[in-house]
């Protein structure tokens, strides 16, 4: 993720500057306080396509995933002018929406106690009317692998590398969204790396 973006137009800072993502963050969250919509729809933008896939990946439903961060930012917006966010904006909004991710889950378990289990979900096939490259199969292949073997680690090991690596997150900001010590995500993040070099170890020969 870059480390600088230009202000939206009617925030603050010199037209055209670029800034800190921090700096711009806090503008955002400052203006949406005081009701700027500009400012929300800019603040929803920035951040719902990595929300979506980090929720995603949590309860394994990207159509959930996509409901569970609309209604976050719905949240948002209705009790913006109490919003008081402590630290940084994208580390609020990683852990508020892991917080609605678990709840969903939860309530989910909670709902198969009183009713019977349905089948496992349907796996659509669709078969494309050109026959895919030596080169897309591998590439399939390949990219099949890294995800079984990211689903592979254990629970805490698997969210520190989500964090990190698929959504950029320093190692502070993964510690704050956990709500565990930098030094605990240092060695889940050395865990999890040495875990996959040796499930993908055949496709790094």
């Amino acid at each position: 993720m870059a480390a600088y973006l230009p202000l939206p137009k009617g925030l603050p800072g010199r037209a055209g500057a670029a800034v800190p993502l921090a700096e711009r963050d806090r503008a955002w969250a400052a203006a949406i306080r005081a009701g700027d919509a500009a400012a929300f729809e800019a603040l929803f933008r920035a951040y719902k396509n990595d929300l979506v896939a980090f929720v995603a990946s949590l309860v394994d439903s990207r159509e959930t995933g996509q409901e569970l961060v609309q209604d976050l930012f719905l949240r948002l917006w209705q009790q913006r002018e109490r919003w008081d966010c402590a630290g940084e904006v994208n580390t609020y909004l990683f852990r508020a929406a892991r917080n609605r991710a678990i709840s969903h889950l939860r309530h989910q378990r909670i709902e198969r106690r009183f009713r019977e289990r349905l089948g496992g979900g349907e796996r659509v096939a669709v078969h494309g009317a050109v026959r895919p490259t030596d080169e897309r199969v591998r590439l399939r292949d390949v990219r099949d692998a890294v995800d079984r073997a990211v689903e592979s680690l254990p629970t805490r090991c698997r969210e520190v590398f989500r964090l990190r690596r698929y959504h950029q997150l320093s190692n502070a900001e993964t510690a704050a969204v956990l709500g565990i010590s930098v030094s605990t995500v240092e060695v889940q993040m050395t865990r999890a790396i040495a875990a996959l070099r040796r499930r993908l170890a055949d496709f790094r020969a």
